[in-house]
C-alpha cells in the first residue's frame, strides 16, 4: 500500500474528503481488496485507541478517588465535586478522539460506555465483505433448439445416380425426368410441381417419392415429410432406404419432436452399416 493511500484513508476517517474522492474511495473499496483490507486495518486501530482510552480514564479516576477517599474520610461527596470536571473533560477528549473511529464493519458495533457518547462514522460503513475475486466460469453455451440443428445439417440429397443423363437428340424428357432434372438443379419448388403432374405409377415410386419428400422437407413442412419418409421406410423398396432416417430424424427436430428425432438418431449412430452414422453422433453432440 503506497503511502498517499495511507492518507487518503486518515483523510476518510477525518472527513475530509471531496465528493469526487469520497466516490473514488468507494469504488476502490469494491474493486481492490488490498485498499479494502488497509481500509479495515486502520478502522481497527482506530477503535483500539478508542478503547485503551477509555479504560486509561477509567483506571485513572479510580486511582484518584481512592487517594481523595484516604485523605479525607467521611467526605466522599466533596470528592465528586473534583471529580466531575475532570470526568467531563477527560470524557471530551475520548469523544474527539471517537469521532475518528468506526467499528469494525464484519461486527455488531459494542455498546458506548454510559461515560462516553456514542461513536457515529463519517461516512456510511465499508461494505462487510472484500471484493469478490473473479472467478466466475463461462456461462454454459444455450442448448441449441431443433430447427437450428436441422439448418446446421440439413442438405438436400445428392449423388450421382441422379444427374440428368445427356441425351443425343432434342426429344423432351419424361415427366418423370422432367421432376429428376428439376430436383438435380436445385429449383425444389418448381420440381414439386413437376411431381403432381406425374401418373399414378409415378407418383407411387418410392425412389421418387423420396426425392419429393426431400422437396417438401426444403419448403419447411416438417410433419408432411416426415409421413412421405415413414412410409418409404416401412415398405423398405426404395434404393434410398438407408438415407431415409437420417431425413426423417432431420424432420422431426424441425417439427420439435426432439425425443422421437433422438431414438432414431441413436439406432442410426450405432449402425455401423448406415452412410449416416457418424452425422447421427455428430447431431447427438449438438443436442446435449
Amino acid at each position: 500500500m503506497e503511502e498517499k493511500d495511507d492518507k487518503l484513508i486518515e483523510r476518510y476517517y477525518l472527513n475530509d474528503l471531496s465528493e469526487a474522492e469520497l466516490a473514488d474511495f468507494q469504488r476502490r473499496l469494491k474493486e481492490d481488496e488490498a485498499f479494502w483490507e488497509a481500509v479495515h486495518l486502520h478502522a481497527d486501530a482506530l477503535e483500539a485507541i478508542r478503547l485503551d482510552a477509555i479504560a486509561l480514564l477509567r483506571k485513572r479516576l479510580a486511582t484518584k478517588g481512592r487517594e481523595l477517599d484516604a485523605q479525607n474520610p467521611g467526605k466522599s461527596g466533596r470528592k465528586w465535586l473534583w471529580i466531575l470536571p475532570a470526568l467531563l473533560l477527560c470524557a471530551f477528549a475520548v469523544w474527539r478522539l471517537a469521532r475518528t473511529s468506526v467499528d469494525h464493519p464484519a461486527t455488531p458495533s459494542p455498546a458506548a460506555p454510559n461515560n462516553a457518547p456514542a461513536v457515529t462514522p463519517p461516512y456510511p460503513l465499508p461494505p462487510p465483505t472484500p471484493p469478490a475475486r473473479d472467478t466466475l466460469e463461462p456461462a454454459a453455451p444455450a442448448k441449441k433448439t431443433g430447427r437450428q440443428i436441422f439448418a446446421a445439417w440439413f442438405k438436400p440429397y445428392r449423388d450421382e445416380s441422379l444427374e440428368p443423363s445427356v441425351r443425343g437428340n432434342d426429344a423432351p424428357p419424361s415427366p418423370s425426368g422432367r421432376f429428376q432434372q428439376l430436383y438435380w438443379a436445385g429449383n425444389y419448388r418448381a420440381a414439386l410441381a413437376a411431381f403432381d403432374s406425374l401418373g399414378n405409377t409415378a407418383r407411387n415410386n418410392d425412389n421418387l417419392l423420396f426425392l419429393q419428400a426431400i422437396c417438401i422437407l426444403d419448403s419447411g413442412k416438417s410433419d408432411e415429410a416426415a409421413g412421405i419418409l415413414d412410409i418409404i421406410i416401412g415398405n423398405g423398396r426404395s434404393r434410398f432406404k438407408a438415407q431415409a432416417p437420417w431425413y426423417l430424424a432431420l424432420a422431426q427436430l424441425r417439427a420439435g419432436k426432439r425425443r422421437e428425432a433422438t431414438a432414431l438418431l441413436r439406432r442410426i449412430a450405432a449402425d455401423t452399416a448406415s452412410p449416416r452414422q457418424a452425422d447421427a453422433r455428430g447431431v447427438l453432440r449438438e443436442m446435449e
